[in-house]
């Protein structure tokens, strides 16, 4: 009985020996052939056999889809690569808003200068020491301030007429036209008459006289030629649209001022616009007497 039932210890010993064996056996299979997914056909001959091929392709192409590659980082510049320093380019022009035409057509009308337009504002002012202003709104550029001046006394003219004495204070006629942004407040064009400015007041006859035969200025007969010329008026010129505050200022004389912008009329228009009102106005037919 003793024998029997070592035997039969010992047997259930091998029998959970060799169960633990294959368990393990079984284990470690697994975990081999996930490592190695290629059969035995191919480490015993190297070649892959025909029939199996496509298999192969599609189990490589899992093996490679599994596979994780590490993320590839560019590499960063240290410095910009070389090229040439300097380049030539197109230039950036500003475009000109008041572009000149340099070509006249044959049959192109005449026409009169930008300052003998038609005023769109004209005033006299007499100045005593006193100050005026004036608000212009510039649609279409430029802005023309023309104006003359009439002063009580020509120190250019007549010095002395300017000079104080014992009975009367220094009479110096000055004018001081200041034409500033009403935005911005910032002065765009300065001008006047007397002090700092010019003593031209603007309707003055200049005689020129000369022998040269060249100038043009003789005459026919060979003797001294004359030319009178005519500065005309003074003017300010703002190449800009916008609203403008003018102010004026002055003393002991007189202005003749005129505003003028680019929608003001040609003389031609006007002319042409007045006789084109006078055709088209009708006739008007005296009432017969008798049909009353």
């Amino acid at each position: 009985m003793i024998c029997n039932s070592e035997n039969l210890r010992r047997i259930q010993v091998l029998i959970g020996a060799m169960i633990i064996l294959l368990v393990v056996s079984v284990l470690f299979g697994g975990c081999i052939n996930k490592i190695l997914p290629h059969d035995s056909t191919t480490e015993t001959s190297g070649k892959i056999p025909s029939s199996g091929n496509q298999e192969s392709e599609s189990l490589q192409q899992q093996s490679s889809a599994n596979t994780i590659t590490p993320r590839q980082v560019p590499a960063m510049g240290i410095t910009p690569q070389k090229s040439e320093i300097v380049t030539e380019v197109l230039p950036i022009l500003t475009p000109d808003p008041y572009p000149i035409l340099h070509g006249t057509r044959i049959n192109e009308t005449h026409q009169y200068r930008f300052i003998d337009r038609v005023p769109e504002f004209e005033k006299t002012y007499t100045f005593r020491g006193n100050a005026t202003g004036l608000l212009v709104n510039v649609a279409e550029g430029p802005l023309y301030v023309v104006y003359t001046v009439k002063p009580q006394n020509d120190c250019l003219l007549d010095p002395d007429a300017c000079r104080g004495d014992m009975l009367k204070p220094v009479q110096r006629p000055y004018l001081t036209i200041t034409v500033m942004d009403n935005q911005t407040q910032q002065i765009v064009a300065e001008d006047g008459y007397g002090r700092e400015y010019s003593s031209d007041t603007g309707n003055y006859e200049f005689i020129i006289s000369s022998e040269n035969t060249l100038d043009g200025l003789t005459s026919s007969s060979g003797s001294i030629g004359t030319n009178t010329v005519y500065p005309g008026p003074r003017r300010i010129v703002v190449y800009k649209e916008g609203v403008f505050h003018v102010t004026i200022e002055g003393n002991y004389l007189d202005v003749d001022l005129s505003i003028i912008t680019g929608s003001s009329p040609d003389p031609l228009e006007v002319s042409s616009e007045k006789q084109s009102g006078q055709s088209a106005s009708p006739t008007v037919v005296p009432d017969d007497e008798e049909g009353w």
